[in-house]
């Protein structure tokens, strides 16, 4: 399957830098990415320019639209020009340029036959520069919306996937977060959606979703024994371990013999098994490691999974299916499966894993057990129907971890708030906060610290934030000025003035670069 999803993950999570083309009957795009980001577009598609953007959005007037053409220069691109002019605003052409580049390649996600090629470049613009697009939010808002397709279907077909952790866990809702936890790889993904078919269509696409934002990966399936080869007898019923998790071998290494008069037994260094008896400890031996893996995996997480998520389900699941998913569970990591020569490390993690899917199964199945919550779990959407709740409920978890400096948990609740309700500056403010305090994190601070600022012009405390983010980034002159704008709003604001005050004269950074200064948006006018 070529589709842009899979290109935009290809960029993302190998942060390359270059130029992919864009190619259908008639269409022609090129998208330009440094270190992973988006950084511009370019599109033949006419409701997809510059001009009509700026139109559809309200930045510039018809009249101004009408007109633009005048304003059309050869040595300088239309945004520029406008600016100059004051036909709009710094601000509005920043806005309109990213609205341009989402709408251009949100534009591809409906085309699964388009041709795409990626030239590698080693560097287009400043390290700085800021207009740049953050592909997950695009990879998640081009397939949720997007039709379903046939060829993602035919993508995943036959195959087994394994959920895996990833940077942007926090970007799925919960009912995607449930089908996140069944993929264990034990099956293929047939037979997962036979579990809930109501929508076949969402699962193929949440699929899709999850891989192209590197939460899932492919496992193959070893494939059945060879009709042609020798079968090996099953022992008699009777002589069958009677505990299904006996750490007993459940088929016996030696071939079945026929009645004879007894023989010495040979030394067990001549005894050869079967192929067939070697495949089937290769294979017992490799589920076993794989189980020991899934389980120490498990157990790592389990402390952040209310109980359905333990077991891979939807908070209405039905007590049935409660039953079936703990059997399973339980078959699967019963600590006498794994025999008594475990590392006792790894032991004590599955029994304490063990325990956790006893406790959770009880919670679920007592009269009053179905609304216990296993500490740091995170709540089921059924507790918070109305959406202003849940986002305020998401919000004043993440407060609660901020405040315990427990940041990387406070980040994915505060995401989730944002998601819920964007219009809280307060929401906006802890989570760069948080953000701030996360070595990695400093681009996503400061784009939550801007828009904290623009829903609350009047708090400084989003700009003294964002004046400490700088500091700590070294822009000490950008730093300075957040410093200075909100004493300017609150004259008496201590910290602004302590900072300022521990900065002395500051020396001056150069690393900051104005919006269009870069050779690829047109050379700077000079004055």
């Amino acid at each position: 399957m070529n589709h842009i999803a899979l290109h935009l993950k290809d960029v993302y999570f190998g942060k390359k830098t270059g130029k992919l083309a864009f190619s259908r009957t008639g269409i022609e795009k090129a998208f330009f990415f440094q270190d992973g980001g988006l950084i511009h577009a370019q599109t033949n598609v006419s409701e997809e320019r510059l001009g009509e953007i700026l139109l559809r959005t309200g930045k510039i007037s018809a009249e101004a639209f009408a007109g633009i053409g005048r304003f059309v220069r050869p040595d300088m691109l239309l945004g520029e020009v406008l600016v100059q002019n004051r036909v709009i605003s710094q601000r509005g052409l920043y806005d309109g340029v990213l609205a341009q580049m989402y709408a251009v390649i949100l534009g591809c996600f409906v085309f699964f036959d388009a041709t795409y090629s990626f030239d590698p470049r080693e560097r287009y613009l400043d390290a700085d520069f800021q207009l740049r697009v953050n592909l997950p939010l695009l990879i998640e808002k081009g397939v949720r919306a997007m039709s379903f397709h046939p060829a993602i279907h035919s993508f995943f077909f036959g195959k087994a996937l394994v959920a895996k952790e990833g940077e942007l866990l926090s970007s799925i809702d919960e009912k995607e977060r449930a089908l996140w936890h069944r993929l264990d790889g034990s099956v293929n993904i047939e037979y997962i959606m036979t579990w809930d078919a109501s929508d076949p269509n969402w699962f193929w696409k949440t699929l899709f979703l999850l891989y192209c934002l590197d939460l899932v990966e492919f496992k193959s399936i070893p494939e059945p024994a060879m009709i042609a080869e020798p079968a090996v007898e099953a022992p008699p019923a009777a002589a069958a371990p009677s505990f299904p998790f006996s750490d007993e071998p459940l088929l016996s290494a030696e071939p079945a013999v026929p009645a004879e008069p007894p023989k010495p037994p040979e030394p067990p260094k001549s005894v050869k098994p079967p192929k067939a008896a070697e495949e089937a400890a290769d294979k017992a031996s490799q589920e076993l490691d794989e189980a020991i893996y899934e389980a120490v995996e498990l157990r790592k997480r389990m402390t952040k999974l209310d109980h359905h998520q333990l077991f891979g389900l939807y908070p209405s699941a039905s007590e049935a299916e409660v039953k079936k998913a703990y059997f399973a569970l339980a078959r699967k990591f019963h600590p006498d499966r794994f025999g008594r020569t475990l590392d006792p490390q790894i032991k004590k993690q599955i029994d304490e894993l063990f325990d956790r899917i006893t406790k959770s199964y009880k919670a679920l199945t007592t009269a009053n057990g179905a609304a216990a919550e296993v500490e740091s779990a995170p709540p089921a959407d059924e507790t918070d129907r109305d959406p202003g709740r849940s986002a305020d409920t998401r919000f004043r978890q993440g407060k609660t971890l901020y405040n315990q400096a427990r940041y990387d948990e406070a980040v994915q609740y505060l995401e989730e708030a944002v998601r819920m309700n964007d219009n809280k500056g307060d929401y906006f403010l802890l989570l760069a906060l948080a953000q701030s305090k996360i070595r990695g994190l400093s681009k996503k601070a400061e784009k939550n610290f801007l828009r904290a600022v623009e829903l609350e012009p009047w708090n400084p405390e989003g700009i003294v934030g964002l004046g400490i983010l700088y500091k700590k980034e070294g822009l000490n002159t950008r730093a300075k000025r957040q410093f200075e704008r909100a004493l300017e709003i609150e004259p008496g604001h201590q910290a602004a003035r302590q900072e300022l005050e521990s900065m002395g004269g500051g020396t001056e950074d150069k690393k900051g670069k104005s919006l269009f200064t870069s050779d690829i948006f047109g050379p700077k006018k000079k004055r």
